[in-house]
């Protein structure tokens, strides 16, 4: 990776956030020293304050999360999927408790929100590096004593091994939420760099994760890039294909404005796994030749029992609420 990271002065460091494939750089300024720094057997882990968006975590100089705008990402990818499948024409009277996958996100804050539905019943939380959940524990509030409750299985280790060992168990989950880094990036020349995370968005990969939620009509949420990025462009147009040959239906992707990730926007895909068949069906105003095209309207969303979970989770929201769900 080029060298992100610059001394401006004694008392700040600049870090970059940059994109050689759009050729786009964007700056945070930190306050330093640093609040704490470690290495791990991964990576090097750091917490820094800054004046507006309070403190930042960095993995390796690139930045994971602000305080001020990680409610915008990580409460989307909690909450959408799990009340897509709570508000579920079909599976709405269905009241036996989640049972929650998570992959990635070590610093917990998906699993906190997630914490929030009295309905689900336990969260498998997988990371690679124990460090990363360390070090959140002691820096940032929803995380001190997220691992401890009783319904969280805290697993520090391979999230696409965990997968397999799952799939041979006959495991079976209501919501996987994939919070991954990033699989690549491509560089001035037009090299693509592939990342470690890269094993998390490989076809066999995507297979096992349907057939975990399979049984459970289950939904898959996963982080799926920007689309401001030509090369994140076309790979979102592949793995919806992707998915939807796997056999997800309602493939959609959706939108976060975040200010202090590159481009100001990042996306990710929610589907659904075993669709009724009146899903399938040509209605007199469509023609059977589009039926493969996405489906926006949500009207399979029970919109009156999603406003009536929100209203009853178990603390506030920041940033995700119903209407921007529905929009």
């Amino acid at each position: 990776l080029p060298d992100r990271t610059s001394e401006s002065n004694t008392n700040t460091r600049r870090v970059d956030e940059e994109e050689e494939e759009i050729g786009y750089i964007q700056t945070l300024l930190l306050n330093t020293p640093a609040i704490s720094s470690r290495n791990s057997s991964y990576q090097k882990i750091e917490v820094y304050d800054s004046d507006h968006f309070g403190k930042v975590f960095l993995l390796d100089d690139c930045l994971q999360l602000t305080e001020r705008d990680a409610p915008h990402y990580n409460e989307m990818m909690a909450h959408v999927p799990v009340m897509e499948y709570l508000s579920s024409r079909v599976d709405n009277e269905n009241q036996e408790p989640l049972e929650v996958l998570v992959l990635g996100g070590g610093d917990g804050y998906v699993v906190s929100e997630l914490l929030k539905y009295p309905n689900i019943g336990s969260i498998d939380h997988v990371d690679l590096d124990g460090e990363v959940i360390n070090m959140s524990k002691g820096h940032f509030p929803w995380a001190k004593s997220v691992w401890d409750n009783e319904r969280v299985n805290q697993v520090v280790g391979d999230g696409a091994q965990f997968v397999k060992d799952q799939v041979n168990k006959g495991k079976n989950y209501h919501v996987i939420i994939q919070d991954a880094s990033d699989p690549f990036y491509l560089k001035y020349d037009g090299s693509v760099v592939v990342l470690p995370s890269s094993v998390l968005y490989e076809e066999d990969h995507f297979r096992r994760m349907h057939k975990l939620l399979e049984a459970k009509r289950g939904v898959l949420m996963y982080q799926a890039e920007t689309y401001n990025i030509p090369s994140n462009l076309k790979e979102i147009a592949k793995w919806r294909n992707l998915l939807r040959d796997i056999g997800f239906g309602r493939v959609r992707y959706g939108t976060i404005a975040i200010s202090t990730y590159p481009t100001g926007q990042i996306g990710f895909f929610v589907s659904h796994t075993k669709l009724p068949i009146e899903d399938k069906v040509c209605h007199d105003t469509t023609s059977c030749n589009e039926i493969d095209s996405p489906d926006i309207s949500l009207d399979w969303i029970d919109w009156t029992t999603l406003l009536q979970k929100f209203n009853s989770l178990d603390g506030d929201t920041q940033y995700y609420h119903p209407r921007i769900h529905r929009r």
